[in-house]
């Protein structure tokens, strides 16, 4: 036993675990520098398990890396203030057969101006919740309904 405790001490001294520590059975908290912090499993280069250090980095993406959701779809009703009810149809082929299907899903979206009425094609974007059931805010109007 001893044998094994200093080839681990050797192996981590050498850095053969890419900085992963070696714990033995029954160790749930890595000492780093004196400290006692929060550790991980992950599997070792020699097939045992070690302890890695878990630090929470926090993820602030500025306004040109964020990725916000769009889509494009009809608005189907205009009856609520400021709300457009939006129509959005996908096609997505069935899982066993191959046939393409269509496929709609009815989206609330804020539409601050009552700019649309029914009938238009519009662009709405993702955005944080304003209601229970509003999580989408009116884009822009991309065809406005003709008219009859």
């Amino acid at each position: 036993r001893e044998r094994e405790r200093e080839r681990e001490r050797e192996m981590n001294r050498a850095g053969l675990c890419g900085g992963v520590s070696v714990a033995r059975p029954g160790s749930h908290v890595a000492v780093v520098g004196g400290a006692r912090t929060q550790a991980s499993v992950v599997p070792c280069s020699f097939g045992r398990l070690g302890r890695r250090q878990v630090s929470a980095m926090s993820a602030t993406a500025s306004d040109e890396d964020k990725i916000i959701k769009k889509l494009k779809g009809t608005v189907v009703s205009t009856k609520m203030d400021k709300t457009a009810v939006v129509r959005v149809t996908r096609t997505v082929a069935h899982p066993k057969y191959g046939k393409r299907m269509k496929k709609t899903k009815k989206f609330y979206a804020h539409d601050e101006d009552n700019a649309c009425n029914e009938g238009d094609v519009v662009i709405v974007e993702a955005a944080r919740p304003s209601s229970k059931t509003k999580r989408w805010t009116l884009k822009e109007i991309v065809e406005p309904a003709v008219s009859k």
